[in-house]
């Protein structure tokens, strides 16, 4: 704004000499030029002008908070694109977002960013792109832990389950089961973010994560003795034969060996979360 101001301040400061005769008319025009020459470079340097679009209830494609920013492709390096939305601010979006539903991008195309109540990058797509994303409204029926990419939800039209997207885990995470929650899909079907539906589930929430906080999970002492099938392992404790259900994927699991001591990190459903031994060799 004081930019435009002093541009402004010196097109009539030159305007007022050329009327008083102190400024030649040619004087004058390489005056024009430079300061619009300048106003140009400025406004290159900014951007687009941001352009913004806010969601403040649910609809069938969007969650409360949602805001929509329309900018444009700055570059594009690697599996990143930096995009420019006005007053000299960027941002960084994955490529692979695009690519996955086949969309392509270039430097100096216009794009619209969807950010939810988190300001964290929910989708982008072309600005006369269609949004195929769906709202569902539900309750998580298992627990969402690290490393799992899958969502059981019960929906009044029955239990529907979903692949959730790796940008999206760690707030799914945080949702407790049986709270209700406003999921929502994108048009591959992967769940990419969820918000709390109601101020009662926000509560629930609050109560749930202190729990969790004051209590840790269980530590289990047990030894090896190989996979049995895809999610459970085999494992001896206290000298005990028995199988325990882990959630995929876990790391180190393929460099223990058979009769091997561990310590296992369970969730409140059971599941193993982590593995801690003492003779495994750096992570590769």
């Amino acid at each position: 704004m004081k930019q435009t101001h002093a541009i402004t301040a010196t097109m009539l400061s030159l305007g007022t000499l050329l009327m008083t005769g102190m400024l030649s008319p040619v004087m004058a025009d390489n005056g024009f030029a430079a300061a619009q020459e300048r106003s140009d470079r400025q406004k290159e340097q900014r951007g687009p002008s941001i352009r913004e679009e806010a969601t403040s209830t649910a609809t069938e494609n969007r969650l409360p908070g949602d805001r929509r920013v329309t900018g444009r492709v700055k570059d594009i390096r690697g599996d990143q694109m930096e995009i420019a939305v006005g007053n000299l601010q960027t941002m960084s979006v994955p490529v692979k977002m695009a690519t996955d539903r086949g969309e392509t991008f270039k430097p100096g195309d216009q794009i619209v960013v969807t950010l939810n109540d988190h300001n964290a990058i929910v989708d982008y797509h072309h600005p006369d792109g269609a949004s195929h994303h769906q709202v569902i409204r539900g309750k998580l029926s298992t627990p969402l832990t690290v490393g799992l990419d899958k969502a059981v939800i019960e929906t009044d039209q029955g239990t529907k389950t979903f692949l959730v997207a790796e940008r999206a885990k760690g707030k799914l995470t945080a949702i407790p089961i049986g709270a209700e929650v406003l999921f929502l899909a994108d048009e591959t079907g992967y769940l990419v973010d969820a918000q709390l539906a109601s101020a009662d589930a926000v509560h629930q929430s609050a109560l749930n994560n202190k729990a969790h906080i004051k209590g840790a999970h269980t530590q289990l002492q047990a030894v090896y003795q190989g996979k049995a099938g895809e999610d459970r392992l085999k494992i001896t404790e206290n000298g005990k034969p028995r199988e325990v259900p882990f959630r995929a994927p876990l790391r180190k699991l393929d460099r223990l060996h058979q009769g091997q001591e561990m310590v296992l990190l369970m969730d409140d459903a059971g599941y193993v979360m982590e593995i801690s031994t003492p003779d495994l060799s750096p992570t590769r």
